[in-house]
């Protein structure tokens, strides 16, 4: 069974969080907050409370299918979680150029982006 959007989407965030290395607290609550929050069954919930212990990859299955606002708003909202602890890393950055690519974004819309997130530039 293929994996649902909204537990996608966790583990795009989840990967943002983890990209260096560390889930910090800010990181790991904001992704509670998301994991309590969505409409999950039991089995994704269990699922996505396991990203918090466990370092995980970015998910490329869905991500060039959505729309182009969907794909924007899963950018924005990556680059907003890689901020999150007031600390952006290079790798942060690079797993955010790994995910404009894997979404389609243009370089130029990323940059846009990035301008409305506080700590990212």
């Amino acid at each position: 069974m293929a994996e649902s959007q909204i537990m996608s989407v966790i583990r795009v965030w989840a990967a943002i969080a983890w990209a260096d290395g560390v889930l910090a607290e800010a990181e790991a609550e904001g992704l509670r907050r998301l994991i309590t929050t969505a409409e999950l069954t039991a089995e994704e919930r269990t699922a996505a409370r396991e990203l918090l212990e466990t370092k995980t990859a970015m998910p490329e299955t869905y991500l060039n299918t959505l729309k182009p606002e969907a794909r924007r708003g899963i950018y924005r909202a990556a680059c907003r979680m890689a901020v999150v602890d007031h600390v952006f890393s290079t790798s942060e950055r690079s797993m955010l150029e790994k995910l404009r690519d894997l979404l389609g974004i243009p370089p130029e819309t990323a940059q846009e982006i990035e301008a409305d997130v506080l700590g990212l530039v």
